[in-house]
């Protein structure tokens, strides 16, 4: 290692011996300070440099104070935070019934978190669109009503003349038959083809007249059936408008406490004045006796968890309680945190071991401690004492030693070392 001691004082100068070692104990400190970044885990400043600089800088870290226990024996534990909320795993969902519109308004609702017994108001649609579009559906059905009416006196009519003007043709054919009996014998020849002639003639005329009493009522019949399909039509919507009006009210299936969906879309919770959806879950009433946890897990962190590993979740609320959970499901696909987010997560379930009723309300934030890896009777290495160069790792042991290990996995606080290290073993770097 090489040192720069000052430059010799000009002849006849006299050194001051104080000052002097002032000087060298300062770029002592300086040379010191310089590593103190090494020996928290921090890459040296002269990473790229020759391998001979990154010893000189490792040669200068110096024993951690109170580190005797730099190497150890014990249980090794990583672990990954997430954060989240609780949700029932089962509740009775308050969703937007089936409307003439697909979209509807929030009119009025109750306060997210209030308790509500059985029946009870929860939220009031905007009916007033759909009374209006009431108003001119029932003027319709009036009208397919009057329309119908009119119809089949029309076709009453008509079919009475066609009827007489059948009976007359019948009538006429009648008297036409009975001349044409009388025999050829007693009639001039003229005068009996005069009669054949009319009674052919009656015959096409009476059977003309049958054919048009029988295609008009054939005719009149798919009217009049048409007109009752309109009426029924008409009388389906009046129905679904009123039922709709009557719908627009949500109550409470059973007793609980209330709680307010999110509007993705504005990245809130539902309010009074926004518009909705049919079919949208606009409210919950949650059973608070089997809660879990959803979590989010940053794109970034992609595989770092998986199902059926250990955690512990802590409410925010109640810091000093602790709850044992699981690792459930993590969803396939990240997706947006939030409507319009550049930021991906994905979904992560995780299900508590046990529940209290008391404390636990759905949308309260929790921290999942995730249990990442787990290592019993593991060697590990404080990681203050862990110097990292292009090299390898190095090990500042607590004599003052120092050496090459190979770690594994690493928390915020230690590191694994892979293969049996002991006081004195391993390449020791020359000082």
């Amino acid at each position: 290692m090489t040192w720069t001691f000052p430059a010799p004082a000009p002849k006849g100068h006299r050194v001051n011996p104080a000052k002097m070692r002032d000087k060298l104990h300062r770029r002592a400190r300086h040379a010191l300070a310089s590593v103190a970044c090494a020996a928290v885990g921090l890459s040296l400043a002269c990473a790229n440099g020759p391998a001979a600089e990154a010893e000189t800088a490792v040669d200068r870290v110096q024993p951690v104070a109170g580190t005797a226990d730099t190497l150890r024996r014990g249980e090794f534990r990583s672990l990954l935070l997430l954060t989240g909320e609780l949700q029932a795993v089962h509740g009775e969902k308050i969703i937007v019934p089936r409307l003439p519109r697909w979209q509807t308004t929030i009119r009025w609702m109750v306060d997210d978190g209030a308790a509500v017994a059985e029946g009870d108001r929860l939220v009031e649609l905007d009916t007033a669109e759909i009374a209006g579009e009431l108003d001119s559906k029932v003027t319709s059905q009036e009208q397919a009503i009057n329309q119908l009416d009119s119809k089949r006196a029309e076709i009453t009519g008509q079919v009475a003349q066609k009827t007489f003007a059948v009976a007359q043709a019948r009538v006429a054919l009648q008297k036409a038959e009975i001349d044409a009996g009388v025999p050829e014998d007693l009639q001039n020849r003229k005068e009996y083809q005069e009669i054949q002639l009319r009674f052919a003639q009656a015959q096409v005329a009476y059977d003309k007249a049958a054919a048009d009493l029988q295609g008009y009522q054939r005719s009149s019949a798919a009217e009049i059936e048409i007109a009752r399909i309109e009426i029924a039509r008409t009388e389906r919507e009046v129905r679904e408008a009123r039922q709709a009006i009557a719908t627009m009210v949500l109550r409470a299936p059973r007793a609980g406490i209330a709680v307010t969906s999110e509007n993705r879309r504005e990245g809130r919770k539902f309010q009074v004045g926004d518009t909705i959806s049919v079919g949208s879950r606009v409210m919950e009433i949650p059973d608070l006796s089997k809660m879990m946890v959803a979590a989010g897990l940053s794109d970034v962190d992609d595989g770092k968890i998986a199902v059926g590993m250990p955690a512990v979740c802590t409410l925010d609320a109640y810091p000093e309680r602790e709850f044992p959970c699981a690792v459930v499901s993590v969803s396939p696909v990240a997706q947006e945190a939030s409507f319009r987010s550049l930021r991906r997560r994905f979904s992560v379930r995780v299900d508590l071991e046990e529940n209290d009723p008391q404390i636990m309300r759905p949308g309260m934030s929790v921290k999942v401690a995730v249990r990442t890896q787990q290592r019993a009777d593991a060697m590990l290495a404080a990681r203050s004492a862990l110097t990292f160069t292009d090299e390898g790792v190095l090990l500042r042991l607590a004599n003052g030693d120092v050496t090459e290990v190979t770690i594994g996995p690493c928390n915020a606080l230690e590191c694994v070392i892979e293969q049996d290290t002991s006081a004195g073993t391993g390449p020791e770097i020359d000082r």
